[in-house]
């Protein structure tokens, strides 16, 4: 009848090895969701959104037109440059070293 017994270190050794494979599969998916966050891009700031207009209006004399075109565009520049600078800090921050 020893055919019909349990080895309790064999099943004993095999539960292990399940809650071993349980805790590895538990790891795994927790730094799939590390690396997922990790690599989500913050929200667009809304002020990159902003869109720059003139102002001129019709029976504007040239130079006060031409004044405020210039100051318009400046305005756009500086928007864009202040974005660019704020997505190279962050695909910086994401990109492989």
């Amino acid at each position: 009848m020893t055919a019909c017994t349990t080895d309790k270190a064999a099943l004993g050794k095999a539960y292990a090895d399940k809650a071993k494979a349980g805790v590895v599969t538990d790891a795994l998916t927790q730094a799939d969701r590390a690396v997922a966050e990790a690599r989500r891009m913050p929200d667009y700031p809304s002020e990159c959104r902003r869109h720059h207009h003139s102002g001129i209006k019709l029976g504007d004399k040239l130079g006060v037109a031409n004044k405020k075109a210039d100051i318009a565009l400046g305005n756009a520049s500086a928007q864009t440059d202040a974005c660019a600078g704020w997505y190279d800090e962050r695909k910086a921050a994401r990109e492989p070293k």
